[in-house]
């Protein structure tokens, strides 16, 4: 039988108290940001936490929307997947972070299915990888593509400063004659 809560959309600071009720200091934040909850989870953690997102009714987060990267430069990278309750029109975004140094977030592909390209594109364009994942493949770059073209520190070739390939403006070579 439904409870009085799972008839309706909980309010960020709701499911940011059940999270924090099922998992402790593990929730590390909660911020409501335009409605949505937005949860910093603690690594080892994270699959458990979308797992009980996932399968609590009064939560019933059964929508997976999207993951993404971002890189935070010395703070390393942050990992963020957003997730929807279709039942009870609430929305969550998990955030964790990551080391600068092989940076790794477990996979949640076995908890959303869709998940596997989410983190197989975070992966090829950050450097992201997701521990668990069954088939890490490139999605978007050609196999021979070297780098993470998303990092804050990726070379891009339009920033590589090149000789000009003629004479200094104003210096004409001499005519030998």
């Amino acid at each position: 039988m439904p409870t009085e809560t799972s008839r309706r959309s909980l309010a960020p600071a709701e499911i940011g108290d059940r999270l924090r009720a099922q998992f402790g200091d593990d929730v590390q934040d909660v911020v409501d940001q335009f409605g949505h909850a937005v949860i910093t989870v603690a690594p080892d953690r994270y699959r458990e936490i979308a797992e009980f997102l996932r399968d609590d009714p009064d939560l019933a987060f059964d929508y997976y929307d999207f993951t993404a990267g971002v890189d935070l430069g010395e703070g390393g990278f942050e990992v963020i997947t957003h997730l929807y309750s279709t039942a009870h029109k609430h929305n969550a975004r998990l955030k964790v972070g990551c080391g600068r140094e092989n940076p790794t977030c477990p996979s949640i592909s076995g908890v959303y299915p869709g998940a596997n390209w989410g983190e197989r594109e975070t992966w090829e364009l950050f450097g992201i990888h997701f521990e668990g994942h069954p088939h890490l493949v490139k999605l978007l770059l050609p196999e021979p593509f070297e780098g993470h073209p998303l990092r804050k520190d990726f070379e891009l070739m339009s920033r590589v400063a090149k000789p000009w390939p003629g004479a200094p403006e104003g210096e004409e070579a001499e005519d030998d004659e």
